[in-house]
């Protein structure tokens, strides 16, 4: 193992790189580096602090919080003194909130804003635990919140070096350093127990891998709530000495990636789906000529992209023409991301085959990998030298796969939870002779490569016995110029339907286009439009059976969100939820009778 504990790692990891720019921290409209020697002094500052508070050894310590600095400041120094880190999303729901700190039975909450801090204290008086709440924001607070800072402040002026030193020598890796409450498609949240040695199994499995190098920068974006986004983007960053820059927020990533212009990056599909679609809006604005040419070169992307997922050189005529639309279109896009990507790994929903090409197709390698919250995450991912497009790659050091009998995928490994916390029957449902049951759908090829083919909770099945996987027929459509979410409908009914979420954010060029209004309300109704979708979706999913293809659909005025309840933190879809805020619509879909 490559250290014993996670405070371990981070404390050799800071003395072996001591960099100055160990961490980046956008302020004014600029990055600002800070050192390791800054980041362990705060971090050793805040254990202490929480140590003079009166925080126990083995006391679970919650983070309510964004993704910035101080959360991996809090997380780090909650770990060093010897506790239990139990992040909560931001978005969470009030009853849900509750129920994580009573089930966590959390000692302290550590908050972002005054916004959350309202959202503790509304919750305080139903959690009987909760002894402290400390706020990052600075300003005045309440006489019963800690400041971050001054909690930092506190810290360092004790007397308890070798106190804090002797609860960082007592963990054990077999204890536990986080439950992680899964955001889950139906219910109330489960705990996930992971250890020390989960986690750290899983960076040295990662990093075997897909290797990261200290001259590396990392723009971290996605939620620190998300176990993905917390190994890998921050964990094993640390590991290995990769610089990490802290982007402002989800809606200033573009503007961040131009800023920070990082050599590897953490993300989920989403953004690739949406550099996508901006991709695609830009071409389609373009004159006859332009558009001509772009489809020209976007036709040798896709065909050059099994290639260079080898690493494979190209070569002849084609590699003439494609030298020349690389610097004609693909440098133009791959600057859009700051010109330095080495690769990046995409994880949390799968990866839209035609968009992975693209991409690959254009110089920018994404890693697509596999992954639970209980796995710690990562069970496989992509290699560098070998990208196979539509896969999520072969297993990771430590890790095996196997396929069960009715298709399940089975994992096993030092990365496997130790169970949910206090929820044993959950725990002995997901376990089977030692085998971890996923709950998802797959197969393994030749080279051992694994491919995702659905959730096998999220399998439809029909009135008339039919068996369908939504994911890959939902994912075929989503590259559609016109289609940004969608939604397969029909379990139980005995054809398939869809709710539509066209790209809003972009009607009004190709609204015009179409000769539709730029008015979501109106659109929905256009029968023009609907025209244009029908005709789209049947091309999309010609080569799927007959009874794969939505028989009907409905377009929803506004986007399927997180707040709304449709998505969880991750964006997967609640399709139990959506179900149920859209029966009326769904219902409508189905009211002629189903022949």
């Amino acid at each position: 193992m490559i250290h014993q504990t996670l405070p371990e790692l981070f404390f050799a990891a800071c003395e072996k790189f001591d960099k100055e720019n160990a961490v980046l921290v956008k302020q004014n409209g600029q990055f600002h580096p800070y050192s390791h020697k800054f980041f362990r002094q705060r971090v050793d500052h805040f254990a202490r602090g929480l140590m003079a508070l009166g925080l126990e050894a083995g006391s679970a310590f919650a983070i309510f919080s964004e993704t910035r600095f101080e959360w991996v400041i809090a997380d780090m120094a909650i770990l060093s003194a010897g506790c239990i880190s139990v992040p909560v999303y931001p978005s969470v729901p009030e009853d849900q909130l509750e129920f994580i700190l009573n089930d966590a039975e959390v000692k302290g909450v550590v908050v972002s804003s005054k916004d959350l801090l309202e959202k503790i204290r509304t919750a305080k008086p139903a959690v009987p635990k909760l002894k402290w709440i400390i706020c990052m924001e600075s300003g005045e607070l309440p006489s019963e919140i800690h400041g971050f800072h001054q909690v930092e402040i506190m810290g360092s002026e004790q007397d308890n070096q070798k106190g804090f030193e002797a609860r960082m020598k007592a963990i054990r890796s077999e204890d536990v350093f986080t439950y992680v409450y899964t955001s889950g498609t139906t219910g109330m949240p489960k705990g996930v127990m992971l250890t020390h040695a989960n986690m750290l199994a899983n960076i040295a499995g990662v990093e075997s891998a897909v290797p990261f190098r200290p001259e590396d920068t990392c723009l971290s974006h996605l939620p620190l709530s998300h176990v993905l986004e917390r190994m890998a983007g921050y964990y094993l960053m640390i590991y290995c000495g990769v610089s990490i820059a802290y982007a402002e927020s989800m809606k200033t990533v573009a503007e961040d990636l131009m800023l920070v212009r990082p050599t590897v990056m953490i993300s989920v599909p989403r953004l690739f789906e949406k550099i996508y679609a901006k991709v695609m809006d830009n071409f389609r604005s373009s004159g006859f000529l332009k558009r001509k040419f772009i489809n020209w070169a976007v036709d040798l992307a896709c065909t050059a992209a099994p290639t260079l997922g080898r690493r494979k050189p190209l070569t002849g005529l084609f590699a003439t023409k494609y030298n020349l639309a690389d610097k004609a279109v693909f440098a133009k896009i791959r600057e859009k991301t700051g010109g330095r990507l080495r690769y990046l790994i995409s994880g949390g929903a799968p990866l839209p085959k035609e968009i992975g090409t693209f991409f690959l197709g254009i110089g920018i390698r994404i890693l697509e990998g596999y992954g639970l919250t209980e796995t710690a995450p990562v069970l496989c991912v992509n290699r560098p030298d070998l990208i196979k497009v539509g896969t999520v790659g072969p297993a990771i050091e430590n890790v095996e796969i196997r396929i069960a009998e009715d298709g399940e995928i089975l994992a096993k490994g030092p990365n496997v939870m130790k169970g949910y916390h206090n929820n044993p029957e959950a725990t002995a449902e997901v376990f089977e002779n030692g085998w971890f049951k996923t709950g998802d759908i797959g197969e393994l090829d030749s080279d051992g490569y694994l491919r995702i083919t659905d959730r096998k909770k999220e399998i439809l099945v029909t009135s008339g016995g039919k068996n369908i996987a939504p994911q890959p027929i939902e994912n075929s459509l989503k590259v559609s110029d016109y289609i940004e979410q969608v939604v397969l409908i029909g379990d139980r009914h005995n054809y398939i339907t869809a709710l539509i979420v066209p790209p809003w954010e972009t009607v009004q060029v190709w609204g015009p286009a179409l000769g539709c209004s730029t008015d979501p309300e109106k659109v929905c109704k256009d029968a023009k439009f609907h025209a244009v979708l029908e005709a789209d979706i049947k091309q999309r999913l010609q080569d799927f059976a007959r009874y794969e293809q939505p028989k009907k659909f409905t377009v929803l005025p506004h986007f399927l969100t997180e707040e709304g309840g449709e998505l969880t933190p991750s964006l997967k879809l609640k399709r139990r939820i959506i179900s149920q805020k859209y029966a009326a619509q769904i219902e409508a879909m189905y009211a002629e009778g189903e022949d």
